[in-house]
């Protein structure tokens, strides 16, 4: 009897395996973004989180040398648990405020029968009112009030009801986990994040006689800790090698720049010209800076560019 307490532990443990999450990295490309990962698990199952942004089909599982991939399931949001709970809370708060519409929806039915009844009556002066234009005036503000403040409340819960709508069409939409079977317990995975790219940004820094430099910066999403990131000029389809960076704003590549100041009304210029400076840069945002003041962006036109603009 005494191993009873050890016996019931182990039944109370959870039987889906964990992934012992390795290295993970992200490679931005301008199109797209790869999540490539490592996952280690001690008895052959792994439940992998996906991310909402998820491009179906994209999921690739490579097993270390050595193991094999047994089965490979894809898991939808409605039938994952911690995407399932989410649903589940969301559809409990839809139906609150719905609840509450229908309560309002009401309120503003008996004061609009209120200040209608007030505007149909004939005022009597009598002991008890003798001031029945007054009592009439005081009845109707007061409806007319009260029909406000629903109107203002129905106008916040249609804007909660829609924001609720919204999110659970998103946590309800695609795929949440994957369920892999591995042979060894070591495997590395790799899958394409849609709506998630790097942004190409151009520093035109220009002094007086109009020498320089053209700085490429790497515009980044948000990042999580821990992760790798890397940068890809080309797109998911392309595979241009990556550059490893680091940071939120990271510096690509510098070059030097000749421009010409054109001829226009008022200083500093809002325009330059130059030579072609690399072939092969991405199109992407433009910032120009005149003897270190900044002053504004606009389109940069990338490797083939000769000239450029602030937008007004």
């Amino acid at each position: 009897m005494r191993f009873l307490p050890f016996a019931l532990i182990l039944l109370s443990l959870p039987l889906c395996g964990q992934a012992l999450a390795g290295q993970k990295s992200v490679i931005y490309f301008l199109d797209g973004a790869r999540v490539e990962q490592e996952l280690t698990t001690s008895n052959g199952y792994v439940e992998l989180p996906l991310p909402d942004n998820f491009a179906p089909g994209s999921l690739r599982v490579k097993p270390a040398s050595g193991g094999g991939v047994l089965r490979v399931e894809l898991v939808t949001a409605q039938k994952e648990r911690r995407r399932a709970g989410e649903i589940a809370r969301l559809r409990e708060r839809k139906a609150e405020l719905q609840d509450r519409m229908a309560v309002l929806e009401r309120r503003e039915e008996i004061f609009s029968a209120a200040a209608k009844s007030q505007s149909g009556k004939a005022p009597r002066k009598t002991k008890a009112n003798p001031d029945p234009l007054g009592s009439l005036q005081q009845g109707t503000d007061f409806a007319l009030k009260q029909m406000e403040s629903v109107y203002r409340s129905k106008r916040k819960c249609r804007n909660n009801l829609e924001e609720v709508e919204r999110q659970l069409a998103a946590a309800a939409k695609g795929v949440a986990a994957a369920r892999i079977w591995l042979v060894g317990g070591k495997a590395r995975v790799s899958y394409l994040l849609q709506d998630e790219r790097w942004t190409p940004c151009y520093d035109l820094r220009v002094s007086g006689d109009g020498s320089g430099e053209l700085l490429l910066h790497a515009r980044l999403p948000r990042r999580e800790k821990g992760v790798q990131y890397a940068v890809s000029r080309g797109t998911v389809a392309e595979a241009v090698k990556a550059q490893t960076v680091r940071g939120e704003y990271p510096t690509l590549s510098r070059y030097p720049l000749q421009a010409v100041v054109g001829a226009e009304k008022g200083w500093p210029p809002s325009r330059l010209s130059f030579t072609a400076v690399e072939a092969g840069l991405p199109p992407g945002e433009g910032y120009l800076f005149w003897q270190g003041e900044y002053l504004g962006g606009g389109r940069f036109a990338g490797g083939k560019a000769t000239e450029f603009s602030v937008a007004r």
